[in-house]
């Protein structure tokens, strides 16, 4: 239950800083509109292509899905860069706009390009052998999954404040983990576990509002869908936020070891497991 509380403080300060800059919130419903374009005028029409040339190859299915782990990374990495830059930007007292934010992004595409080719890379890998590799392909791809997790956590504050390399970011990024808390990261599910409910909570205003259309009038259950799918992407689009605001925080608060943005030292300490040995 402590680490509940210190995972609702943590999105509540999270929340307000965002509440400061609401240019924030734009970021992530851009990244999604980019991952929806994309799908749509890029990996659909390749995969129509492909399948009715080649049928359904195992080749074919594993391009297509680096190619889609790669234009979804691109846009998710070049908006919660811009996220981060203006999260930092709102940390040392400026009023950052939506414009500041793209243009940290676009300074920094050819690193976010390189790195969201890694990501990719390790994406269709550990699918690859989550299919193919029966039981023990399934635990290796969550072990592998988690551990990517583990390893990237701070990529967006290195990449957006620091504009490192793909291997140097992940270096960094693990080197601070390690250095500061050790290896077992529980903090960065903290915030996911607050606006995981509301999602969870939006999805099954969304299956009632089904059941409801099915077995009753869709007049009440369409309205229902419409307020649950809503609440989806908001919750969605929100957790983005917080945990980019939060990662910054804990980023600054590990290379230069001052509490930002109203957080404390405590909290931000107490939001990740310390080493044993460590206080």
């Amino acid at each position: 239950m402590g680490r509940i509380r210190i995972g609702i403080r943590l999105a509540g300060q999270s929340w307000r800083i965002v509440r400061s800059e609401k240019s924030l919130l734009a970021f992530p419903l851009l990244a999604a509109l980019f991952g929806i374009g994309y799908l749509a005028v890029v990996i659909a029409p390749l995969g129509a292509i492909g399948y009715i040339a080649f049928g359904a190859n195992t080749i074919l299915q594993l391009i297509l899905l680096f190619l889609m782990l790669l234009g979804m990374s691109i846009g998710a990495t070049f908006f919660g860069v811009a996220t981060a830059a203006n999260a930092s930007a709102v940390f040392d007292g400026r009023d950052p706009t939506l414009g500041d934010g793209i243009r940290v992004a676009r300074s920094r595409l050819g690193v976010i390009i390189k790195w969201s080719i890694v990501s990719a890379t390790v994406g269709t890998i550990l699918q690859a052998i989550g299919e193919r590799g029966g039981i023990g392909g399934v635990i290796v791809q969550v072990v592998g999954g988690a551990a990517w997790s583990i390893a990237s956590f701070f990529a967006l504050p290195i990449l957006a404040l620091e504009g490192l390399g793909p291997f140097a970011t992940l270096k960094q990024s693990l080197a601070v983990v390690r250095k500061k808390w050790g290896e077992s990261l529980v903090g960065g599910v903290a915030i996911g576990f607050v606006t995981g409910l509301i999602a969870l909570g939006a999805v099954g205003v969304i299956v009632l509002g089904v059941l409801l259309g099915v077995r009753a009038t869709w007049v009440g259950g369409v309205p229902l869908i419409a307020l649950g799918a809503v609440a989806l992407v908001a919750a969605v689009t929100v957790g983005a936020v917080l945990r980019a605001v939060f990662t910054v925080a804990v980023y600054r608060y590990a290379t230069e070891g001052a509490a930002l943005g109203g957080f404390t030292a405590e909290d931000l300490d107490r939001s990740f497991r310390p080493k044993r040995g460590r206080i």
